[in-house]
């Protein structure tokens, strides 16, 4: 017979990293999109990489993190409940 379930230390540990993760890249999005408006670069290309970062970049990064919180906060409860159904 299998026993199913996890080590909820773990389980737990990984939801903490999976949230952080997902803050880690929200606050590398915020950075790297503040250092972009600050930077001086004129032209098509200029224009061109603003563009793709301000549609398609960000909004991936957006994705990915909260791909992240949601893995997280799954991973979290998780825990919870088979902390709950080991008592």
């Amino acid at each position: 017979m299998a026993i199913w379930g996890a080590d909820i230390a773990q389980l737990k540990n990984l939801g903490t990293k999976l949230k952080a993760g997902s803050s880690e890249i929200e606050k590398q999005k915020s950075t790297l999109t503040k250092v972009l408006e600050g930077t001086d670069w004129k032209g098509p290309d200029a224009d061109k990489f603003r563009s793709e970062w301000n549609g398609q970049h960000v909004a991936s990064l957006a994705k990915v993190a909260q791909a992240l919180e949601e893995a997280g906060q799954k991973a979290t409860k998780n825990a919870s409940e088979q902390e709950q159904a080991s008592r």
